[in-house]
């Protein structure tokens, strides 16, 4: 694997994890909001 392909890969590693995390919360905020 070239050093290309792995900034490659840890880019969108970094890009799934963060979309993953955007929903996460989002769901969190969500469970906050209709606990009410």
């Amino acid at each position: 694997m070239t050093p290309e392909q792995k900034r490659k890969n840890r880019r969108m590693a970094l890009t799934l994890a963060s979309i993953a995390l955007l929903f996460f919360i989002g769901f969190m905020v969500r469970m906050v909001v209709l606990g009410r």
